[in-house]
This record gives structure tokens, C-alpha cells and sequence, in this order.
């Protein structure tokens, strides 16, 4: 009987010190929470961001994301949104995808995990952000804390 407790013993020794669980699970919140910003364009609230002008404006070639072939918007900010293809009907914080791709985890010490910016650049306009549409966009949902405790709980019985 004592050896099946052994191998239980190592096999959660293995795992606080691989801190697996914790992994695992922040990274299923970084999932849900980049498709909720970035795809569905909502804030932790679950409302909306925000919506896109449609007020006519001129975005020189330089500075759009993909080739429209041409540099000014009739139908605004919306219209160009819509022509290179990345969610016109709500703010979704995608232009390059700059800000998407540079959003990870880490883990910040024993047993504590964070969703951030790897870049400052990035951290500044999700700051800039929040306080442009006045909303948290990048707090975690209730939902999203509930991904964390599901999968972290989960991953904690794989040993059983």
C-alpha cells in the first residue's frame, strides 16, 4: 500500500514543481480572453468596446494595415475596418494584430500567474485604450476566472 502512495507523492511533487496546473490553466484564460477582445470585441463587463466612426477620413498607404488601394474612407474608420477584413461592426483592437499576438502569460512567482504585454508599447495602448472607450478590457470575466479554477482543478485530478 505504501508504494501507491509513493508514486501519488511523486507524481505531485513532479507537478508542483512543474506548476503544470497553474500553466495550464492560464494559458485556457489567455485563449478565451483573446477571442473575447480581439474576435467578439467586448470588455470584461461582456458589453461591446465600442463602435468605429463612420465619420469620412483619410488614412494615408503608409500608415493602413493591408493596401485598401486607396486613402480616403467615405464611410469612415468603420469602412476601412471592413475592407482589410478584420470586424467592422465592433472595436475589437485589431489593426496589425501587434497587440494580439504580444499578449502571453507568465508566471510571476510560486503559484501566481499573469496575462500581460511583453512589450511596453502594447501595455501603453491597452492602457490608452481602456481609457479611450472607458471600459476594463483586459480584466479577467467571471467566466474567464471560472476556466481558470475548472481547468487548474482538472489538471490537479489527472494525478489521481
Amino acid at each position: 500500500m505504501a508504494k501507491g502512495y509513493d508514486k501519488l507523492i511523486l507524481q505531485l511533487n513532479k507537478m508542483i514543481v512543474s506548476d503544470r496546473a497553474g500553466i495550464a490553466a492560464v494559458n485556457s484564460v489567455l485563449a478565451e480572453q483573446k477571442k473575447r477582445i480581439f474576435q467578439q470585441g467586448k470588455a470584461s463587463s461582456g458589453g461591446k468596446i465600442g463602435s468605429y466612426s463612420t465619420e469620412p477620413i483619410s488614412i494615408s498607404k503608409k500608415n493602413q494595415a493591408r493596401q485598401t488601394g486607396k486613402t480616403y474612407f467615405k464611410g469612415g474608420y468603420r469602412q476601412y475596418k471592413s475592407l482589410i477584413g478584420k470586424g467592422a461592426n465592433t472595436v475589437n483592437l485589431r489593426n496589425t494584430d501587434q497587440m494580439m499576438m504580444d499578449l502571453g502569460t507568465t508566471v510571476v512567482g510560486k503559484g501566481k500567474y499573469g496575462i500581460g504585454f511583453t512589450n511596453q508599447f502594447n501595455a501603453d495602448k491597452a492602457e490608452w485604450n481602456e481609457e479611450r472607450y472607458d471600459k476594463k478590457i483586459f480584466d479577467t470575466t467571471a467566466k474567464e476566472d471560472n476556466t481558470f479554477a475548472r481547468v487548474y482543478e482538472f489538471e490537479i485530478r489527472k494525478i489521481e
